[in-house]
């Protein structure tokens, strides 16, 4: 019983010096994981014995530009992966296909509740909705737009001159403007032969279904990587 206790003594002598080789922001997030295990009524001994590990792992990892929420996803994913509840691997990006479709299914959806609400609000010869054509291209490019923009987040916790911030801006403005110039030409020069405008309603109800098609497979294939 003294041994175990010596023990878990050096753990949190040790823990105390590794927290202070922390970033800002690993310690922000130890801290917030830290409420979510108290909450769980995680022995203070068992918490510290996790700290002490993820610690050693993150003081390794920051040498590279890492960050806690990049190795193991947000704090109640690690937490809920630490309570033993069933979690997709939350330090690992999610395919790119998965990040583009949850991306797609955001923006399109928002578009064409734009459009829909428009609509409704607009004196009969007023606005113009999208185009059908337009819808889908919509939800195509903004998901392939997403895609671009995760795949070159920043890292605020990098070295100076390694955080991506020059090449974050620079893939969220290409990305936007061709997103842009696509939907421009589609809803110019398309026939409204093909690219005939929906009632309201109908841009109002793919907007539902996309935004509960997003929470769907958000949470079915617990998709990390994405922007939002």
């Amino acid at each position: 019983m003294e041994e175990t206790t010596n023990n878990a003594g050096q753990v949190k002598i040790e823990n105390q010096e590794l927290r202070h080789k922390l970033t800002k922001r690993n310690e922000q997030y130890l801290l917030g994981l830290d409420k979510t295990l108290k909450a769980a009524n995680i022995a203070e001994e068992r918490r510290e014995e996790i700290y002490n590990r993820m610690m050693k792992e993150l003081v390794n990892a920051q040498k590279t530009g890492k960050t806690a929420r990049q190795m193991y996803g947000t704090v109640a994913e690690c937490a809920e992966k630490l309570l033993g509840k069933p979690e997709a691997d939350a330090s690992e990006r999610s395919a790119d296909w998965l990040i583009a479709v949850d991306g797609g299914l955001l923006l399109g959806s928002i578009f064409a509740l734009i459009s829909g609400v428009s609509l409704l609000g607009a004196n009969k010869g007023g606005a113009v909705g999208m185009g059908l054509i337009s819808l889908i291209l919509n939800f195509i490019i903004g998901g392939l737009a997403m895609l671009v923009i995760s795949k070159f987040s920043p890292n605020p916790d990098a070295p100076k001159g390694k955080k991506g911030f020059g090449k974050y801006i620079f893939a969220t403005t290409g990305s936007m403007l061709a997103w842009m110039l696509i939907m421009t030409v589609s809803m110019t020069f398309l026939p409204a032969s093909i690219n005939f405008e929906l009632p309201a309603f109908a841009y109002i109800a793919v907007a539902v279904v996309g935004f509960v098609a997003k929470v769907f497979l958000k949470k079915k294939y617990h998709i990390v990587g994405g922007i939002l």
